[in-house]
């Protein structure tokens, strides 16, 4: 009976500790491995409560919810997942993992916006300008404003976009692309000055091959500037101007 009754009381005064105890300290954590940060510390304490930091650390543990926490951070457009815990010491870890953009739009009619790496457009971030590829659009009827991947066109411009950020090669070569009116595709080169007429954005593992032939093959002889454009669009050929 003993030691029944002094379990009681630990439990007791743990539950009684439990209930008086405040954060210690706040961790935040922003999983950056693009060596973007597109959302920083003090946004996440703004995104959790208008009073950041201090409203955390004044908190008492039985009243934190984690859960919703983490609803709030994931909320932010730039935030992918968000995963809020507390360890033995008091302290509050929150790991942030950031959404990636991929492509960047230049609007002519409004703010830019991001590509980010699920096809989802992305606002402009106030703390970054990101290194990705650089986009013109013609016509933007096509873009939805949720996710490039809701219309046809946008899924295969998706594609493309995606072909170029995953291909370590390809993303070091080009810098930019343009969708012209008709839907064909130009890429610009980041070094070298020619345009690249891909044409519509199909076939990528074949167009690809052949632009990869004109940098092997073709440049190292005639040098890097002899051309003006570069065209994919013609079946087993490539076209040099």
């Amino acid at each position: 009976g003993m030691v029944l009754f002094a379990l009681m009381v630990i439990i007791g005064f743990t539950n009684s500790r439990q209930e008086e105890r405040y954060i210690n300290d706040v961790n935040i954590h922003i999983n950056n491995q693009f060596e973007n940060y597109f959302i920083n510390q003090e946004d996440v304490y703004a995104l959790i409560n208008d009073t950041g930091k201090d409203y955390l650390l004044s908190s008492n543990f039985r009243t934190l919810n984690l859960k919703e926490i983490e609803t709030r951070i994931e909320l932010h457009q730039f935030v992918n997942d968000a995963q809020a815990y507390l360890d033995l010491n008091g302290n509050l870890s929150i790991d942030v993992i950031q959404n990636r953009p991929i492509a960047r739009v230049l609007n002519s009619d409004g703010p830019d916006f991001y590509i980010g790496v699920g096809g989802n457009i992305l606002p402009e971030s106030e703390h970054y300008t990101a290194r990705v590829l650089l986009m013109t659009i013609e016509d933007h009827r096509w873009i939805d404003g949720q996710n490039i991947n809701n219309s046809e066109q946008g899924q295969q411009v998706y594609e493309l976009l995606s072909f170029i950020a995953e291909d370590e090669f390809w993303s070091a070569q080009i810098a930019g692309l343009e969708i012209m009116g008709n839907q064909d595709i130009v890429l610009q080169p980041q070094v070298t000055k020619q345009s690249i007429i891909f044409g519509k954005p199909e076939k990528l593992k074949r167009k690809f091959k052949k632009l990869m032939t004109f940098y092997k093959q073709i440049l190292p002889y005639k040098g890097w500037n002899t051309y003006e454009t570069v065209n994919l669009k013609y079946k087993n050929q490539i076209v040099c101007k």
